[in-house]
């Protein structure tokens, strides 16, 4: 899968994209509502899961790269997934290196990616899982026309503590 958005290109990971994989990942402050910051070994071995076939699989995870144009500069990740075949439900994450957050190109890849699942990935309903303490993520997944369906105690486990959870859905009739 690959598309465009104004400012961004959206397309697959390579194992050449180690070092800004790493770089984005081992930030603390990019992991905050995550999880641990990566180590060098856990990045590749994401980068790995990345570059591998996506099948489509229920909860196979489809991660894509976020890069700047015209620089060629990778500044992020998308995710999606299915987390619920018979009821058509795919799941979206992003993750931005810190320097590009408020510029605005994590609205323009979620939405760019929301589009084309619509488009092409047979689902009706795009839904985001964001920790209750995640303000700047809640404000972009809002933004994005996403409504607040559910929260979860307890449902993210980030460096040994419990997270509550919301879950934010969007339908494919309400775009």
């Amino acid at each position: 899968m690959q598309f465009e958005t104004e400012r961004l290109s959206i397309r697959r990971m390579t194992m050449d994209d180690l070092a800004a994989v790493y770089s984005h990942r081992k930030n603390p402050n990019t992991s905050k509502y995550i999880g641990a910051p990566a180590t060098l070994e856990s990045a590749k071995e994401r980068l790995i899961q990345a570059c591998q076939p996506w099948k489509g699989a229920v909860d196979e995870r489809l991660i894509l790269a976020i890069v700047k144009k015209p620089q060629a500069q990778l500044i992020g990740e998308l995710v999606f997934k299915y987390v619920d075949e018979e009821k058509k439900v795919g799941e979206i994450g992003f993750r931005l290196a810190e320097d590009e957050i408020g510029c605005g190109y994590g609205y323009e890849a979620a939405a760019a990616l929301i589009k084309e699942a619509f488009q092409s990935l047979s689902v009706d309903t795009i839904q985001a899982i964001c920790a209750v303490e995640n303000l700047q993520s809640q404000r972009l997944i809002l933004k994005l026309g996403m409504r607040r369906k559910t929260r979860l105690k307890a449902f993210l486990d980030i460096g040994g503590e419990k997270h509550d959870v919301y879950i934010y859905q969007l339908n494919n009739l309400s775009c």
